[in-house]
């Protein structure tokens, strides 16, 4: 059996660069990398279909929220979960109140994407 040693102080090590204070700077990180768990969840899921996986994230990123007492921030968010409505969904059910995402930033920021994506492919 290994004990892991070097590794497990690696990572005691490369947490003290985040230089979170409080529980609560680390608790809305944490929300924050929950996530963008979700969306891979969902990207991964059969289809784009609700998985099991999904649930589960969900799930803590539901514990964490209500824990809070806030939503994460919109503009933390990944396009893909304010375009089809998840963040804002999750926050209605829940009944935590958000600040509601700039579609027109969203946009702006899509079209970004698009624009830099054909570029590289344009390259490649």
């Amino acid at each position: 059996m290994t004990d892991r040693a070097k590794e497990l102080q690696e990572a005691i090590d490369s947490a003290n660069e985040d230089g979170f204070t409080t529980l609560e700077q680390a608790a809305s990180d944490e929300l924050m990398r929950l996530w963008g768990d979700l969306h891979e969840q969902m990207r991964w899921a059969r289809d784009g279909c609700w998985s099991i996986g999904c649930e589960s994230v969900a799930r803590r990123i539901a514990v964490l929220t209500r824990a809070l007492g806030k939503a994460a921030r919109w503009d933390d968010m990944q396009i893909e979960l304010l375009e089809t409505g998840v963040y804002q969904r999750f926050h209605d059910l829940m009944g935590i109140p958000y600040e509601p995402p700039d579609m027109d930033v969203i946009a702006r920021m899509r079209a970004e994407r698009e624009a830099s994506l054909a570029e590289i492919r344009g390259r490649a």
